[in-house]
């Protein structure tokens, strides 16, 4: 395929070009039927790549909005114009999107129903122990938490916290919190109640939920699942490349890691009896 090499300088207005037609075209374009919602850090992008490989799965213009968490201000059209037209999503072609970040942010749910009252809803879950020191050092790396200490930066939480979540239910144009996205390394392991609040605004039917260590081993059989989940046909992608873990938890103290575990013991208890089935989390 003949492709045209765009210089550096003029990329940024080529990107706002593209942005313009996207918005421009809205009203002829349609709407995902289908939202990874997460969790963070949990194997979302990873399964976005292999649902939009299917030939019926017509991608956005990129795997995560956060429309209706981070960017609600922007407006439907903004976000309707990051999708397919509709022409492109007749028979059963659908769309879809992967935002972890709307798991735990508080309003993301009822945002959601109100546009896509259809729609499905996909979460991985991974042991959440994992995925707080996975989240703290994608936060390092990234510049986003200046403690050096997983240790500390988990002892600080609380504080950090603080009355956020609360502003970000009450205060209309408080969509973005620095400390509740990306300090959150406890908060977004307490999935229960999160998933509680998305059945509030779809029917339970509605919601997949896969642990995500199933989905690291075994990517084909997990990614078959949701394509069933959708009404998809079987289909095996291209390739599944290795999930690619790290080493952080042999960072990590046995100490604290013990601590964590008696931690979120609790909350993984709720969430088996919610779900009606129990994952590896035990360590």
């Amino acid at each position: 395929m003949f492709r045209v090499s765009i210089p550096a300088s003029a990329r940024p207005l080529v990107r706002r070009l593209r942005s313009r037609y996207r918005t421009l075209t809205a009203p002829l374009r349609g709407l995902p039927s289908a939202l990874i919602i997460g969790a963070q850090k949990s194997g979302t992008t990873s399964l976005y790549n292999y649902m939009v490989q299917h030939p019926k799965v017509v991608p956005p213009a990129g795997k995560e909005p956060e429309y209706f968490s981070l960017r609600y201000s922007r407006g439907e059209r903004w976000y309707r114009g990051l999708f397919p037209f509709e022409y492109q999503l007749r028979g059963d072609n659908i769309t879809l999107e992967a935002s972890p970040d709307h798991l735990t942010h508080p309003k993301a749910p009822e945002r959601a129903a109100r546009l896509l009252p259809d729609a499905k809803l996909v979460a991985l879950l991974r042991n959440p122990v994992d995925r707080a020191v996975s989240h703290f050092h994608f936060a390092r790396h990234n510049g986003e938490e200046t403690i050096s200490s997983f240790a500390e930066a988990i002892e600080r939480e609380p504080e950090r916290l603080a009355g956020e979540e609360e502003r970000l239910c009450t205060e209309p144009d408080y969509n973005y919190s620095i400390d509740y996205r990306h300090h959150s390394y406890l908060r977004r392991g307490r999935y229960v109640g999160d998933l509680r609040r998305w059945v509030g605004c779809y029917p339970r039917s509605r919601l997949l939920v896969l642990q995500s260590e199933w989905f690291f081993r075994d990517p084909a059989a997990a990614t078959g699942a949701v394509q069933e989940f959708l009404g998809l046909q079987p289909y095996q992608a291209v390739t599944y490349r290795p999930f690619l873990q790290g080493s952080y938890d042999r960072e990590m103290p046995p100490e604290l890691r013990r601590r964590l575990v008696s931690y979120f013991e609790p909350y993984n208890r709720e969430l088996y009896e919610w779900l009606g089935q129990e994952f590896d989390w035990d360590a």
